[in-house]
């Protein structure tokens, strides 16, 4: 997926989401009885339902992924989206969880994951910046050298996760331009689009904890928690994990997947997107399962 940045063949371009669905591998991985099983555990839910995955790729030198957190409604807003992935039953309560499981060994120098424990139960205040501010942009200088592939990347929505980035250089004569001068076209476009970080916050001694982890370990944590990767050292590892979320049964999931504008907040068409049930036997109807 990452060498030959296939077409997804649910959303029609290249994407990291959602391959489970596509992919019996990915699938079995995400759905097998021993997981699963520990994920309703851990959640004390009823009935659970996979939604989405994807795959993370962190190169050496790759900077942090910054603290975040979701209070919401998975709408995009971290990428200058708007538009809610979920509709809970119950807001009140939590109803969203992730299963982030790497992929390499992962040290402290890899990109560790690190939570800011306690942290779910307080919803940290936000703002508004230009995009390459924010805590989820990852510069693409770091894997992109030539002009070639950047102007490819760009075409077929590879050069930046969930960024719609196919006419950024539309009217821009390519050939007569070396590729920092377009990478200046595009840090323009990304100037103009706006995502949501989180407030600089004060953190009490010993109050974080990072997650090494051995291929194959996985964390269970809610999107409340404040998290974040750190950044890898140039002479780090490739650091590859595979995420998973799980959400209530009764979540309606995708509410605008049959209106007429059926994008989410990651510029993907959700159209034919479908859960999977996990745990249970009680089920919003209103969704599609595979």
């Amino acid at each position: 997926m990452l060498d030959d940045q296939p077409v997804h063949p649910m959303y029609g371009r290249y994407s990291l989401r959602d391959w489970h669905l596509v992919n019996e591998s990915v699938r079995e991985i995400l759905t097998a009885p021993e997981l699963t099983k520990t994920v309703a555990q851990v959640t004390g839910a009823d009935s659970l339902v996979l939604w989405r995955s994807k795959l993370f790729e962190k190169f050496p030198g790759d900077g942090a992924i910054d603290w975040h957190q979701e209070y919401g409604y998975f709408d995009g807003e971290e990428v200058g989206g708007h538009r809610p992935a979920l509709y809970p039953f119950n807001p009140a309560g939590q109803w969203d969880w992730t299963m982030w499981m790497a992929l390499t060994d992962v040290s402290e120098d890899d990109g560790v994951m690190e939570f800011v424990t306690g942290s779910q139960q307080t919803a940290y205040p936000k703002r508004m910046v230009k995009l390459p501010e924010s805590g989820a942009y990852v510069d693409p200088r770091n894997r992109v050298r030539t002009r070639e592939e950047l102007l490819q990347r760009a075409a077929n929505n590879s050069l930046l996760l969930d960024i719609d980035t196919r006419r950024v250089f539309e009217g821009v004569d390519t050939d007569a331009h070396s590729v920092d001068e377009l990478f200046g076209v595009l840090d323009k476009h990304l100037d103009s689009l706006l995502a949501v970080v989180t407030e600089p916050f004060e953190l009490a001694p010993g109050a974080t904890r990072t997650t090494p982890m051995k291929a194959g370990e996985y964390i269970i944590f809610t999107e409340r928690c404040m998290h974040r990767s750190r950044a890898s050292l140039p002479d780090a590892k490739m650091r590859l994990a595979l995420n998973a979320r799980y959400t209530l049964g009764d979540t309606w999931v995708y509410p605008q997947r049959n209106t007429h504008d059926a994008f989410d907040g990651s510029n993907l068409n959700i159209r034919d997107h479908k859960c999977v049930q996990v745990h249970g036997d009680s089920f919003n109807p209103l969704n599609a399962y595979l």
